[in-house]
């Protein structure tokens, strides 16, 4: 996938993470500002940033659905390859550069401490993350969510890998029909004893965040 090529899927996934909203999105991706080139000024930065990113990282699969018929990227989604334990050393929360020093930068630390501890604690061995997964919301239901997550589930029999998602709760239906499996689930939730009034504005542009922790055996395996 090129440069430009990478562009066009990110593009994508703001439309399918703006429709309906994603709070973790947000996160990762948040438009500073409110000037009329905020958007597309942030959507630039993110792109260029979950690129790099990408070039960095051994362990990155990007793929994309592409619409016959209008030949536009329709859904994308990002695979993490792990044949042996990432955490052997242990794992280090990313530190949000990407948000400005402040309480917005806090806000997402403590976010990011939370979605990261259940990586630490369940997936301490060889396996296959779906890290990002969109369709973008004029193609849903038509099975492009299908075959982003059958692209990487056929990997990860190929690898003989257990295969993990930390799953938005609208998507949990369509991991079950892969054979997936609800473990867990927890929250992504900040909070400090005596939140300021930028810290509730925080929370309101990024409220609770739920998350169901899915895991799936390779094949007939069951490793759990």
């Amino acid at each position: 996938m090129s440069a430009d090529e990478f562009t066009e899927l990110i593009q994508c996934q703001w439309e399918s993470y703006e429709t309906p909203f994603n709070g973790f999105f947000q996160i990762y991706c948040p438009t500073i500002g409110t000037g009329p080139s905020a958007r597309l000024d942030a959507m630039r930065e993110s792109s260029n940033r979950q690129w790099e990113w990408h070039k960095d990282d051994s362990t990155s699969h990007w793929i994309k659905v592409i619409d016959t018929e209008t030949d536009k990227v329709i859904g994308g989604a990002q695979w993490n390859m792990y044949p042996e334990n990432p955490y052997v050393n242990g794992m280090e929360t990313p530190e949000p550069y990407w948000w400005p020093e402040g309480e917005g930068r806090a806000y997402v630390s403590m976010a990011l401490e939370q979605w990261y501890a259940p990586r630490r604690e369940r997936m301490r061995r060889p396996h296959v993350l779906l890290n990002i997964c969109f369709v973008h919301p004029d193609f849903r239901r038509r099975g492009a969510g299908s075959l982003l997550v059958d692209w990487g589930i056929n990997k990860a029999d190929e690898l003989g890998l257990e295969a993990f998602i930390e799953a938005a709760m609208p998507a949990i239906p369509l991991y079950l029909r892969h054979d997936f499996k609800v473990m867990d689930n927890y929250w992504i939730d900040p909070k400090v004893s005596q939140p300021s009034e930028e810290w509730e504005r925080l929370k309101e542009q990024i409220p609770p965040i739920h998350r169901a922790f899915m895991w799936r055996s390779p094949k007939d395996k069951d490793v759990a």
